[in-house]
């Protein structure tokens, strides 16, 4: 069993060791697709526990940061030590957890937060007797109160504003953020991954603040003017540099100022600066490069050991711009990604229909599960808006696997739930082997493309925003899809890219081949009109596609009208323009496109409409249900079973009789169709009407969320 004393042994040596590796600045090549063949099969396969789900709790401070902080009850001390021992861990379990998140590092020093360090190696211990897996919290600032005299050279380590300043966590001023470009702090982060898994044997890490300070606080330190320039210099020829900025010579180059409060960041509505484009294209690419150091160490420790990072996971952000989050990239590493957006499940009284879909579909499509806090009980100073059954419903139906952070210490909701939740978390865990290893069907795809969501945010990012709300409140099986999926669109059978402005040569070379080889295609606005650098086409890049001079409703003698034909095999519809329901905030590079304003745009059924019609009106599945009812339809191809979930936004609203069709794929047939809900006790056997492989049956009753399996086998 390890001891406090080779804790500390450790810590010393770590503490000499890293002081004397190579401090050259890290390399970051332009991103690309992992080589199966020379992949390191310990980063690559899943730890096997994976299987199980999970059922989440946490308890992710040390106590000497409740005491620092100042904030917390008088008794803090005592609720902190009554949440380690054994009789947590066994409330934890009749809950139905199966991991629980712990302080591992937040940034005072490992020697300073030594004592919380200790009480999470006991809990680990404590519960893996119980079958419960335990995540190290680590945090991205430093205290240089304690840490700085524990580590002399973190001074060095700090992400400095462009007049040279470090930057503080809010209003917290004694936390400094740190760099992770920085080799030195590269390497205590090491020294804590060992920590972890050599004396803590931890299951899984946990890396909050997973991005960059946001714009305009980019960091200016040496280590990133370097590395920038490195980037540059490896993604681009003389040729290329001299077409981008007008030469070739990259002395020059340095972090570009922002001038803190005045443009670009607040008054322009679209990024035109070659520099600062490429300067957000570096934040995410180096971000990730060091995000897949940290996987691959972890799991060469440990292939067993689990990564999760908390990005700022914001659907309603040009999160690339502001905070360097490309997800595309970010997430080929780790095994999960958290999301802290208060987007929590609702139907408000304006008639919006709130929810945070749109993060679990990001995440599932880079193959990905999330983690969420849950927020359940009503006393509890955190408590979320929106019923709480409704928001563990949305997260058994979307999400891979994972219910979230259902309780915890005491800023987390406690170790109790009323028995109207605990029956979801006790559906969750009877019905994991359906949960597990299922993946969306998904008839349409709709595209969020870096270039023009992050750099044209108030329009390219209002427009995706409100289609994606058209998609999920009129029930499409839909997916979100990123740049590197246009790769391969055969999977879907309708492709939208809503103001998606700025596409390369080889995007619409890919989507092309789409179209005609007999995929569907809607598109708004100014689409394609922009190069990847977004220069102005001197043809728009879909004309041929559309038949049209397609120059979005701005375009002066060459607005378009909405248009439809026939192209190759495959239908394209263009309309003009995606109209908001309520006006859309002004326009500013750092945006927040919140959801008070995703109301249904006004022209949603001409939208729809459109998609219905470049679909062929083939979809796998179809209900007919008011708008604030939502579906998704996921498969588990290894027994051949389709799952269906449906939710209902208004819980006082129950419904009867909904009437759901589906097209299975030929040559098979529907063995059996089972209703099961959380909400009524008992399985129901539906009766499937019509031929195959065009099937209805009705659905007679929805509270909150109805769990219907069909499972297949061949004629």
């Amino acid at each position: 069993m390890s001891t406090r004393r080779s804790f500390f042994k450790q810590v010393a040596v770590g503490a000499t060791a890293w002081r004397t590796l190579d401090f050259s600045p890290p390399s970051f090549a332009a991103p690309a697709p992992a080589d199966p063949a020379s992949a390191d099969p310990s980063v690559e396969r899943r730890p096997a526990w994976l299987g199980d789900g999970i059922v989440a709790a946490g308890y992710l401070e040390p106590l000497e940061f409740y005491v620092r902080r100042g904030d917390a009850p008088g008794d803090v001390s005592q609720r902190w030590k009554e949440d380690f021992n054994d009789a947590a861990v066994q409330r934890y379990k009749e809950m139905g957890v199966n991991l629980v998140v712990m302080p591992l590092h937040k940034g005072m020093g490992l020697k300073t937060e030594s004592s919380s360090i200790d009480a999470a190696r006991k809990f680990t211990e404590i519960a893996h007797r119980h079958g419960i897996k335990v995540a190290g919290y680590v945090g991205s600032s430093m205290f240089y109160e304690t840490f700085y005299a524990e580590e002399p050279d973190a001074p060095g380590w700090e992400q400095v504003d462009e007049r040279g300043r470090p930057m503080y966590y809010g209003d917290q001023t004694f936390r400094h953020a740190a760099c992770r470009n920085n080799p030195g702090y590269r390497a205590f982060l090491r020294k804590v991954l060992q920590l972890g898994v050599t004396e803590v044997k931890l299951d899984m890490f946990h890396f909050d603040q997973l991005q960059w300070w946001p714009e305009p606080l980019s960091c200016h330190c040496k280590y990133c003017q370097e590395s920038f320039r490195a980037y540059l210099r490896q993604n681009y020829t003389d040729d290329q540099l001299t077409q981008r900025f007008g030469f070739s010579y990259l002395g020059g180059i340095r972090v570009p100022d922002f001038n803190l409060d005045s443009p670009p960041v607040r008054s322009p509505s679209e990024l035109k600066d070659p520099l600062r484009q490429d300067w957000a294209r570096f934040r995410c690419a180096s971000l990730a490069d060091w995000w897949r150091e940290t996987h691959e160490y972890i799991r060469k420790l440990n292939p067993e050991v689990a990564l999760l990072g908390n990005p700022t996971l914001a659907p309603a952000n040009n999160c690339g711009f502001i905070y360097g989050i490309d997800l595309q990239q970010l997430l080929q590493h780790s095994e999960f990604v958290w999301s802290e957006e208060g987007n929590q499940a609702r139907w408000t009284a304006d008639g919006r229909l709130v929810s945070m879909i749109r993060s679990y579909k990001a995440a599932r499509s880079l193959g990905k599960s999330l983690f969420v806090t849950q927020w359940l009980l009503p006393n509890h100073a955190y408590h979320a808006e929106g019923p709480p059954r409704l928001r563990l419903a949305e997260a058994i139906a979307y999400n891979h696997a994972n219910i979230g952070v259902v309780g915890g210490g005491w800023e987390l909701g406690g170790h109790d739930l009323p028995l109207e939740l605990q029956k979801y978390v006790d559906f969750f865990r009877r019905h994991n082997k359906d949960l597990v290893g299922t993946t969306p069907i998904i008839d349409v795809a709709i595209l969020r493309s870096f270039a023009s969501i992050e750099f044209n945010p108030a329009k390219s990012l209002v427009s995706t925003v409100l289609m994606e709300q058209i998609l999920l409140q009129c029930k499409f099986p839909f997916g979100l899809i990123f740049d590197t999926h246009l790769q391969d669109l055969s999977k879907y059978k309708v492709l939208v890219l809503a103001n998606q402005d700025a596409l390369s040569d080889e995007q619409l070379n890919q989507i092309r081949r789409f179209v005609e080889e007999g995929g569907g295609l809607v598109a708004t606005e100014a689409t394609a009109t922009l190069t990847e650098w977004r220069k102005k086409r001197d043809k728009p890049g879909l004309a041929d596609i559309f038949g049209i001079a397609l120059d979005g409703p701005q375009g002066g003698e060459k607005n378009p009208k909405p248009a439809r034909r026939e192209f190759g095999k495959g239908r394209v519809a263009y309309v003009t323009q995606v109209v908001p329901e309520i006006e859309p905030p002004p326009a500013t590079m750092s945006y927040y496109f919140s959801n008070q304003y995703w109301k249904l745009p006004k022209n949603y059924e001409e939208l729809s409409e459109a998609v219905r019609w470049a679909a062929r009106r083939e979809f796998c599945a179809q209900v007919d249900a008011p708008l604030w009812v939502t579906m998704e339809l996921t498969e588990q191809k290894d027994t051949n079973t389709w799952f269906l979930h449906l939710l209902n936004f208004k819980e006082e609203q129950p419904l009867t009789d909904m009437r759901v069709q589906i097209r299975i794929p030929a040559g098979m047939r529907v063995r059996e169709a089972v209703l099961e809900s959380p909400d009524e006790s008992g399985r129901r056997t539906l009766s499937i009407e019509g031929r195959e492989p065009a099937l209805s049956f009705m659905v007679p009753k929805l509270d909150v969320y109805d769990f219907v399996s069909l499972r297949l086998e061949r004629n």
